[in-house]
């Protein structure tokens, strides 16, 4: 075991996610698909950039680079769960109203970012 066990962090809030999403658009080296070496140090500078602007914006919680890309990348999948969801409630057969899915402006704002990699 390690000698200092590692605080578990608060939660993103909704307005911490939405500046999160703003910053991955400013910095459109961490979508790129491209996983050589030159690219990679990119990538891992642009995470490091967004971090200092992230915890400069919100001061409330320091976060790690590890701890934002982590968010991203589970927000890029929950936007292609919805994304696909509702592509699905769409798609049905049958009588009756299809299922409601409830607005969410994060994840319609990262679908977006995505692009044509959130289609199925």
């Amino acid at each position: 075991m390690a000698d200092r066990e590692e605080q578990k962090s608060t939660p993103l809030i909704k307005e911490e996610v939405l500046k999160l999403a703003e910053l991955v658009t400013v910095n459109p080296v961490v979508m790129s698909k491209a996983t050589n070496a030159s690219n990679n140090q990119l990538k891992e500078a642009a995470w490091l950039k967004i971090t200092d602007n992230f915890n400069a914006l919100i001061g409330s919680c320091p976060r790690k680079p590890e701890q934002l890309r982590l968010k991203w990348e589970n927000l890029k999948k929950s936007a292609r769960k919805r994304h696909t969801k509702i592509r699905m409630n769409n798609l049905k057969t049958g009588g009756g109203k299809p299922d409601y899915i409830p607005p969410d402006d994060t994840l319609d704002k990262v679908a977006s970012l995505l692009g044509p990699t959130c289609d199925g």
